[in-house]
């Protein structure tokens, strides 16, 4: 009898949890449920308790031929932090700061010594093991014109391939050498043995951070090859051809710069990725939030207004302490992966999920490595299948006459490309949870490869997406039809609604104040658990998370 009891029992037990396992992991026809892209963060650094020395240095007067009618004097002058007593050699970091206003070169004053402004940089470096140094370059970024010459100016003409700030950085690496040999003591401290200067980082702010890239280009040139990598911030794009010297490579493009108001390191970071024979990989980080000038502690938002500026913008924005938080970390991260000391992750993983986060601060980012397989482009305009929904590829240019992409703007503009160049994108939108459009790939064998990456943005400037982040689903079939779904949701960073205006006060013709750049969505195929890795055939993309939206896609690669 109890047996019999027994018996009846187990079945509804075991009844009970096929329902539970069915409820958690319900299956569809075609394979499991989808599953959710995760959301990642990057974190603080812990903050180190090296203990560092600081002193200001002066190296003494020097002069720097020009294409003016007069050499040009300069003191060579910087701030020096590295860490006391024993140990080294540590490896070296330069920061160059950018141009910003000099009322008098002859009597530049205390506010102008604009290098001093990166002093909180190189102490929490130094606490990190390096030898920081933050230089004048007020002579490279000096400029005469023709009609303060007429009013009583020296003409010292100007620097045209940043040749100033080439001299300028060798004459302080000069005085390091002698002083790390034990030949000078014009650093007020002993150096001796303490700096590897064959280990060298740039990082350059504003238009410094275009002319780090001269800089390295033209000591390769010379048989230097000291330069590991570079961290260009806000940087301008003031001359066309940059060589892009092939180190790793930071970009921090802040989402409120209005001195560099057209977002120039993007378009910087995105020549970067198709220059041929590169290998060394790449990294770019929208800020959002941030300004300009908070990064130096010699600038405010005095020196320009931030845009646009109304209530929301006042939200939205991040304070100065914030800005430094994020420099130190990314910089500190950045020196980290490319000495050894820790391993790429997050966002600086290419393999991994981008972040939505970085030190606390909301991101949006994108990483370049060099063995990489396109499976889509927009430019090779393929057909695409679609169902509820519409498609269409559109163009984005400068020229109004060519532009195809309404307002929507990811940069691509400087001064030297005011006639294009043309970004082609893919254009889908959806008004219902209907929607499908599914994609042919041009290279069916993932199995090779760890990552897929999309490189994709919702259009901001549509009404249709007006305040809200999107969401949808990419269905990844193989060739026997299983289907792999991953959802991405409304917390993937580069679909995020980015705050912009329509501008009609001050301009004969409306626009867009305000981009929302192409950014990665990083797919692990590890996520891809049902399908058979080896013969994908499609990918399809099912607008089911929100009602109605629209996004811009440019590419899709293996990686």
């Amino acid at each position: 009898m109890k047996n019999k009891k027994i018996i009846p029992l187990f079945c509804v037990v075991v009844a009970v949890i096929i329902i539970i396992i069915i409820c958690i992991f319900p299956m569809s026809a075609k394979g499991p449920q989808a599953m959710v892209l995760p959301t990642t963060s990057q974190q603080s650094m812990p903050i180190q308790k090296t203990p560092i020395t600081t002193v200001d240095y002066n190296l003494g007067k020097g002069f720097l031929k020009t294409p003016g009618k007069v050499d040009m004097p300069y003191m060579k002058q910087g701030v020096l932090s590295i860490p006391t007593g024993k140990g080294g050699p540590y490896p070296l970091v330069v920061i160059i700061h950018g141009r910003h206003g000099i009322r008098d070169y002859e009597h530049i004053s205390e506010a102008e010594k604009y290098y001093k402004g990166f002093t909180y940089l190189t102490q929490s470096l130094a606490k990190e093991k390096y030898a920081v140094i933050s230089i004048d370059v007020n002579p490279e970024q000096y400029e005469v014109y023709k009609e303060s010459i007429e009013d009583g100016a020296i003409d010292y003409g100007n620097s045209k391939n940043y040749e100033r700030l080439i001299s300028i950085y060798k004459a302080h690496l000069s005085g390091l050498a002698k002083a790390v040999k034990r030949e000078t003591s014009n650093f007020k401290v002993d150096l001796k043995n303490k700096i590897n200067l064959n280990d060298v980082t740039l990082i350059g702010h504003s238009r410094g951070g275009q002319g780090i890239d001269f800089l390295a280009t033209s000591l390769k040139k010379e048989g230097n090859k000291s330069i590991k990598g570079m961290i260009s911030l806000a940087p301008s794009k003031n001359l066309p051809n940059a060589p892009y010297t092939d180190v790793p490579h930071g970009f921090i493009i802040p989402e409120y710069d209005f001195d560099v108001d057209t977002l120039e390191g993007q378009i910087s970071f995105d020549e970067l990725k198709v220059k041929k024979g590169r290998k060394s990989w790449a990294n770019d980080v929208f800020l959002r939030g941030a300004n300009h000038y908070y990064f130096s502690r010699k600038l405010d938002l005095g020196f320009t207004p931030n845009v646009p500026s109304d209530n929301v913008l006042d939200k939205n924005t991040i304070n100065r302490k914030q800005h430094e938080t994020f420099l130190t970390n990314y910089a500190a991260e950045f020196l980290g992966i490319i000495h050894g000391k820790q391993k790429p992750k997050a966002n600086f993983n290419a393999n991994g999920v981008a972040p939505q986060k970085m030190y606390g601060l909301k991101v949006m980012s994108s990483m370049y490595t060099p063995k990489t397989k396109q499976i889509f482009t927009a430019d090779k305009k393929i057909q695409v299948k679609t169902s509820d929904m519409k498609s269409k590829y559109v163009v984005e240019s400068v020229d109004k006459k060519r532009n195809t992409a309404g307002y929507f703007k990811h940069p691509i503009e400087t001064e030297f490309n005011l006639n294009g160049p043309n970004l082609n994108l893919l254009n889908m939108q959806w008004t219902n949870k209907k929607g499908k459009a599914t994609l042919p790939m041009a290279t069916k064998d993932f199995s090779k490869f760890r990552t897929v990456r999309l490189l994709i943005a919702q259009d901001s400037t549509n009404k249709i997406n007006r305040g809200k982040d999107q969401a949808f689903t990419l269905v990844f079939t193989d060739k026997k039809g299983k289907q792999a779904r991953i959802i991405l949701s409304n917390n993937t960073p580069a679909l995020s609604y980015l705050y912009g205006v329509e501008e009609t006060s001050y301009t004969t013709e409306p626009f867009w104040l305000g981009y929302t750049p192409l950014m990665d969505v990083r797919i692990p195929l590890a996520l891809l658990t049902n399908v058979n890795k080896s013969e994908i055939q499609s990918i399809g993309f099912e607008f089911n998370q929100t009602n109605a939206g629209s996004i811009m896609l440019r590419e899709m690669v293996l990686q």
